[in-house]
Order: structure tokens, then sequence, then C-alpha cells
């Protein structure tokens, strides 16, 4: 097998220029492909089997990032006789100006990126909650005394679903701020430690799930 590439990019930082490129570097579906070739050289086979996108998809996605000048080929590789085709990153990093998002402000910037996760999320909650024979939300005070509203509050999802979430406003002290900052900086590092690459063949017992760690100082009443 022979392979043939072109050096390095000489690029650290490409700016977007275009709508087109701003669109797909705000597209979080589309960041599976692109953290790969930002890792490094790659065929669109490689890329399928990393992310565990069908072949046709990957490709799909590496011609639009090329076509939009953000992802380059930059040679080839000879298998079973025929040229393969191998890309990487335009830069080591990419930038998009706001005024190439579709966003008014900023604040619609960060709800557009976070909308697909939250919606995946909200899709998926619902499809757990199907199979409870009681439907319903459950406002009471927990154990601390504070109102929270739970959904699917069936003997059977809190015994055999692995799932919590959580969405309150907090006062806390600087100290312990930054404290839980770091707890949930020390939380993220070890799912990414444990995860399962996606282009592995599954292992009996594992499954998907959706993660969000999520802290900023804000208040429900600035709405």
């Amino acid at each position: 097998m022979t392979e043939t590439t072109t050096p390095a990019p000489a690029l650290d930082t490409f700016m977007a220029q275009s709508p087109e490129q701003a669109r797909l570097l705000l597209d979080i579906g589309g960041y599976p492909v692109l953290t790969q070739v930002l890792r490094g050289v790659v065929s669109a086979g490689e890329v399928a089997r990393e992310t565990g996108l069908p072949l046709k998809q990957a490709h799909h996605r590496l011609t639009r990032l090329c076509a939009a000048g953000l992802v380059e080929v930059c040679g080839e590789r000879q298998r079973g006789g025929r040229p393969v085709k191998l890309y990487r990153a335009r830069a080591a990093s990419y930038r998009v100006p706001f005024s190439l998002t579709d966003a008014a402000t900023t604040t619609e910037l960060v709800q557009a990126i976070s909308a697909p996760f939250m919606r995946a999320y909200a899709h998926a909650l619902a499809a757990l909650l199907q199979s409870d024979e009681e439907r319903e939300l459950l406002v009471q005070l927990n154990a601390r005394g504070e109102l929270q509203a739970t959904l699917g509050d069936s003997q059977r999802f809190r015994e055999e679903v692995h799932g919590v979430g959580t969405f309150t406003q907090v006062r806390l002290s600087g100290p312990d701020a930054a404290e839980l900052e770091r707890r949930l900086h020390e939380l993220r590092l070890w799912a990414s430690e444990h995860r399962q690459p996606e282009g592995e063949a599954e292992t009996p017992g594992t499954a998907s799930y959706l993660l969000a760690l999520l802290l900023s100082p804000g208040s429900l009443r600035e709405r």
C-alpha cells in the first residue's frame, strides 16, 4: 500500500468567509467528521469507522466540507488497485465571525448551537416515558425543600433507566462555585476517558447516552 500526501497545512487558524462555511462549522451534527480531519490525515473509510457513520454519509460530509473550502484533499492511498482520497483540515482551528451566522443576537446563536442536542434529549426522554402507564408531571418539594417538577415518576423509570436530569438555580459562594466547576471538569474528563469509540463494535451492555454539564452565572428572572 503506497500513500502520497502534501505537507501539513500552514494555517493555524482559518477564518470563515461565507455563510455556508459558518453553517457547516456551527452544525454539531457534522462535528464527528470535523473532529477526525482535525486530528490528522484520513480517508472516508477511516472517518466512517471512527465515527460509526455509514461510508456514504461520511463521504457526503467530507465532500460538503471540501466544497466549502474547510477541508482539502491532500493526497491518495493505493488500495486494491485503486486510489483512495485522503483528507485533512485546512487549519488547526476555525473561527466564525458573528456577522456570518443566521443569529440576530448572541442569545440566538447560543440557542441555535444547543438546540439540536436539546431536541435529541427531549425525544429520548419522551421515548422512555411512552411505556409508562401514567405519564404525568409531578410538582413537589424535594428532600432539601426545593420545588422540583419531575417527569416519569413511575417505579420502573426510577429503577431501570440510567438517566439523571436537573435544571435548577442555586446561590453559591465564589469558592463553592469554583469547586463545583472543578468537579464538573473532572466528571467530563472521566466520561471522555470511559467512552467507547463510535466506530468500534458495540460491547454487550453498552448504549448511547446524551450528556450535558451546564454551569453558568445567571438567574431565571433574567429571561
